[in-house]
């Protein structure tokens, strides 16, 4: 843990920390976009139900007319 002094009352804080704990000074924090994030998690089955839901419907319209 490396510590950095707060820009704004010199406070020592972690580089870690959201905001300053003595003032409560707000720091950027820098996100990891290092992984993708996935809208679905993987076997979720989302995407088979809605090729089923998707089929349905076309079979339902379809038969309609």
């Amino acid at each position: 843990m490396a510590l950095r002094p707060c820009p704004e009352c010199g406070h020592s804080v972690s580089n870690k920390a959201e905001s300053c704990p003595n003032c409560g000074y707000p720091f950027i924090v820098k996100q990891d976009f290092s992984e993708p994030i996935s809208e679905y998690e993987e076997g979720s089955g989302l995407t088979f139900w809605g090729v089923v839901g998707a089929v349905i419907v076309a079979v339902i319209i379809l038969s309609i007319f």
